[in-house]
């Protein structure tokens, strides 16, 4: 199945053709211009306020510690889905993208790389309750950076953040449970200082209470799968679920991952898809 690129970050030289292989690998933009940083984006205008009942009788665990501090109990199964890892590539790389970080001003091209390829890398066994600290390998005081050109990855993982590819693969195996129209709701952690997301309904949790906002399914992840920018970090949701409630996505603001809840078929849709994705339970220890 082709969908649309919807990044102009590919090299002109790759002439890649418009496939899926070339959503998976959609614009990362990490911020490197302060001035950008300080400008105040304003809250997409499909957002509609939602309503007290929206929240009411959510099921969560107050004393939450483990995935249960991120996504609601209750749920058949639960997945695991950690952010890729970047690996620096030469632009004339079939699969390179454009890529920019804070201690770099050129740009640069970059490939992602999974957990498990650079556990492997390392010598190291890859299991659900692992830490990206575990298996990285040497890298920088910071722990952003390889410190080997050598090793599998160069980047690691970005942190509050789902990537724009793992929305359209999600949203692909999500569209058999939820429908285009299906009013959802969105919510974005209350820490965050975004006077745009502020509202009285509100999702609490053991440790984390988002405000929320309601809007369409298809609007949300047409959003959602543009390529990263300073607007789309902006206004990233942490919580999204369906009004039905069949399914639930937490986008961790504290953590390189996300995790989904949902009825067996479809958690075992996600593990059988392309993305990196482990089964968890409730109760299982968050990285």
């Amino acid at each position: 199945m082709k969908f649309s690129f919807l990044s102009t970050g590919i090299h002109p030289s790759a002439r890649l053709p418009l496939t899926m292989r070339m959503l998976l690998l959609g614009s990362r933009w990490l911020y490197r211009n302060d001035s950008l940083m300080s400008h105040r984006s304003q809250k997409p205008s499909f957002y509609f306020p939602a309503d007290p009942q929206d929240v009411s009788g959510i099921e969560t665990n107050p004393s939450g510690r483990g995935v249960d501090e991120f996504v609601p109990m209750g749920f058949e199964s639960y997945v695991w889905l950690p952010n890729p890892a970047w690996k620096w590539v030469d632009p004339e790389h079939e699969k390179a993208m454009s890529f920019a970080t804070h201690d770099k001003q050129q740009d640069l091209w970059a490939i992602p790389v999974n957990w498990s390829a650079v556990a492997a890398a390392n010598g190291k066994h890859m299991y659900k309750n692992v830490t990206w600290a575990e298996i990285c390998g040497p890298s920088t005081n910071r722990g952003h950076k390889a410190i080997s050109p050598n090793q599998v990855w160069t980047w690691s993982p970005a942190e509050g953040n789902i990537e724009p590819f793992a929305v359209k693969c999600l949203a692909t195996i999500l569209a058999s449970w939820t429908s285009p129209d299906t009013r959802c709701l969105s919510g974005r952690w209350e820490g965050v200082n975004n006077q745009d997301w502020d509202t009285d309904v509100r999702l609490v949790f053991s440790n984390w209470t988002y405000n929320v906002w309601s809007c369409r399914f298809d609007d949300l992840i047409e959003w959602l799968v543009q390529p990263n920018s300073f607007e789309r970090g902006n206004h990233l949701p942490h919580v999204i679920w369906p009004e039905d409630r069949c399914w639930f996505l937490a986008v961790l603001y504290s953590g390189c991952w996300s995790y989904v809840g949902g009825p067996r078929t479809l958690i075992n849709s996600i593990i059988a898809s392309d993305l990196e994705a482990y089964e968890v339970e409730i109760t299982d220890h968050a990285q």
